[in-house]
């Protein structure tokens, strides 16, 4: 059985979490936007604070589904401070 979520960008974020992270790779919501784009998603908003919502969305929807994924989403996407992107929800 192949783990994964429903929407494909929560799906794709997931991935490249798992990537990142058995590199000991961390990524700002700038360079998460520029991936994005050039796989084929649209996230032109001038701050971060969209994306923000869609990792904290994507960082919910693995958590029932794979726990490893999960934590991988929280600790790969920082914000440009370098606190966790997931924790962005407003």
């Amino acid at each position: 059985m192949t783990r994964t979520v429903e929407n494909k960008v929560y799906n794709f974020i997931g991935n490249l979490s798992i990537a990142l992270y058995s590199q000991g790779i961390q990524i700002s919501l700038d360079a998460l936007k520029q991936i994005l784009n050039d796989h084929g998603q649209n996230y032109s908003e001038s701050s971060n604070r969209g994306l923000g919502k869609v990792v904290s969305s994507a960082y919910d929807a693995w958590k029932e589904i794979d726990p490893v994924v999960h934590h991988a989403i929280a600790w790969t996407f920082i914000d440009k401070g370098g606190k966790p992107a997931w924790e962005k929800r407003v």
